[in-house]
């Protein structure tokens, strides 16, 4: 029997919050899924329990501007294969493949943000091109944004995954959008015990500001983080170089993201501090194994978190020496008190409070 409802999602690069989102999103509802490619370095879809049919359109490629343009090609040239299915649900930067849909085709957007270098991050995007190369970027973006605001226009749905990016989908693209947040796996993430070590989880790039925790741990030389990394993250070795010689930071990889559950269940606490998140799934996983967050007093988080019981909050700067006092102020007694209320507050995100709305959204009359 043919599948009715297909997802596609631009690349399963790694496996981060939102390729984990598409597994449950598959779980939910027994769709297809096509990608640019499958990466050896995210994770083994059948592995996962997945059964039905995998598209690739593309093939592995990890230079990112690179990828970005390939990727354009791809799918507005090779995903004729979406005009077969009744529901298309389209997942981060693949919506030029929505021109390829069939007449009658439902087409919903599963919006995790704006593309960010076309929209609110631009400048820091930009800043990082050396200047000779810049007018080619001005030249892609430009493109691309115009392709953007044209392709999500023909969407019939539009899903996002918080009260801050359906603002930014208001601000930018003046496009109504409706919010359904991602779910968490509560199989996958409990508590386990409490090991002596906070973790930092978010990839090593500007945007995520690990260098300022990295500083602020080296002021906390009685303190122990683990960071997990990726080997392509773009501020790798500049973190790394921050902390030669240091004793209490020690980093991990975790090909296909094995054993990152346990690496949440046995720590301390989590610290995640990026500039404007949209939404990002490690936090509310880290409350559900009963590990609270350190986090700062932005966006998003005023949608899910509760102060002092499941999250300290920082200034949105970030400075190092708040992140010192919330990392003192987070002690190991005090995080084991707020087992309970993280507990409470992950229910929210539960995986059947997702898929009973995803199905209510996608085939309501």
């Amino acid at each position: 029997m043919k599948n009715k409802t297909i997802i596609l999602h631009d690349t399963f690069l790694y496996k981060w919050g939102g390729e984990r989102l598409i597994l449950m999103m598959w779980k939910a509802l027994g769709a297809d899924i096509a990608t640019g490619f499958f990466s050896k370095g995210s994770f083994d879809l059948r592995k996962e329990g997945f059964t039905w049919k995998m598209i690739s359109v593309s093939s592995e490629i990890f230079a990112k501007w690179f990828r970005h343009i390939k990727l354009k090609g791809a799918f507005l040239f090779k995903t004729k294969f979406l005009s077969d299915y009744e529901t298309v649900i389209f997942s981060w930067d693949c919506i030029s493949a929505v021109r390829n849909c069939g007449e009658n085709t439902k087409k919903v957007y599963y919006c995790h943000t704006p593309p960010r270098y076309l929209y609110d991050l631009r400048n820091i995007y930009l800043s990082k091109i050396p200047f000779y190369i810049r007018p080619i970027f001005n030249i892609v973006s430009y493109v691309f944004k115009r392709m953007y605001e044209s392709d999500i226009k023909k969407m019939d749905i539009i899903l996002t995954n918080s009260e801050n990016t359906k603002a930014r989908i208001k601000d930018f693209l003046w496009l109504d959008s409706f919010v359904l947040y991602p779910p968490v796996n509560w199989a996958e993430f409990k508590f386990l015990e409490q090991k002596e070590y906070y973790l930092s989880f978010a990839r090593l790039s500007d945007a995520k500001r690990v260098d300022k925790i990295v500083k602020a741990f080296k002021q906390l030389p009685e303190k122990k983080l683990v960071v997990i990394y990726w080997e392509n993250d773009p501020q790798k070795n500049k973190i790394f170089e921050i902390s030669a010689w240091v004793n209490n930071i020690e980093f991990v990889t975790l090909p296909w993201n094995v054993w990152f559950p346990d690496y949440v269940g046995n720590a301390i606490a989590t610290i995640y501090i990026p500039i404007d998140e949209d939404f990002w799934m490690s936090p509310v996983e880290s409350m559900s194994a009963w590990k609270p967050v350190i986090w700062v007093n932005d966006w998003w988080l005023k949608e899910s978190i509760i102060h002092k019981k499941t999250w300290i909050l920082i200034e949105k700067e970030a400075n190092i020496a708040d992140i010192i006092k919330a990392v003192n102020e987070m002690s190991p007694e005090r995080c084991l008190e707020m087992r309970s209320d993280c507990e409470e507050r992950a229910n929210n995100f539960s995986l059947e409070n997702f898929e009973k709305k995803l199905k209510g959204v996608l085939w309501k009359k």
